[in-house]
């Protein structure tokens, strides 16, 4: 029998990625839309564990369930780990403007190392879990694959050759930063949960 597990997000892509993970381990993932929470949480603190925490506490007012949060974000070396936690928030538009005026920041930059960060929280009654992942790359000329969301299309795995716009899902759920954070809290659901 599955286990239901609120995921706090509207990113559908987020969802999915989630759900490939969790449903093997016998949980059933529902959205805040599935719960009819249409409540937004504030993006509150001054870390990515921050802001997660927060938002988990905010969402487990309107639930029951047990439920994860995450905040992730970009940050280039170069740009001193801008947009970091501002990732989702530093200017208006959509990801594709985003994309551009990164892309137009790092113009005439030839140092272009970048990381992915992810933090995920787990709360369920009055137990606050956090996992992290990372990963490492560079941020492309050029945006390329159409894949994804976000930041996906302009950040380059050298060791793949590929951006992550360019990876099906099951690829980018192998390395990705939030995959990272997901087999961590695989493992002790695992343990401890089920």
């Amino acid at each position: 029998m599955f286990k239901k597990i609120l995921v706090a997000t509207t990113n559908f892509g987020k969802l999915e990625e989630y759900k490939k993970f969790l449903e093997l381990i016998g949980f059933e993932v529902v959205s805040l839309k599935d719960e009819q929470i249409n409540e937004e949480a504030p993006e509150n603190g001054n870390s990515y564990t921050e802001i997660a925490e927060n938002k988990a506490k905010f969402y487990s007012k309107y639930t029951h369930l047990p439920l994860v949060a995450e905040d992730s974000g970009l940050e280039i070396f170069s740009l001193k780990g801008f947009p970091g936690i501002n990732s989702n928030r530093w200017m208006g538009g959509t990801d594709v403007e985003k994309n551009q005026a990164l892309l137009n920041k790092l113009r005439n930059t030839t140092d272009r190392r970048a990381v992915f960060k992810a933090v995920i929280v787990y709360l369920h009654k009055k137990s606050l879990v956090r996992f992290e992942g990372e990963l490492y790359g560079e941020i492309s000329k050029k945006p390329q694959g159409s894949m994804g969301f976000g930041y996906d299309p302009i950040f380059y795995i050298p060791s793949l050759n590929k951006t992550f716009a360019e990876l099906i899902l099951m690829e980018k759920n192998k390395i990705s930063h939030r995959a990272h954070a997901l087999q961590k809290l695989v493992s002790y659901l695992k343990k401890y949960q089920l």
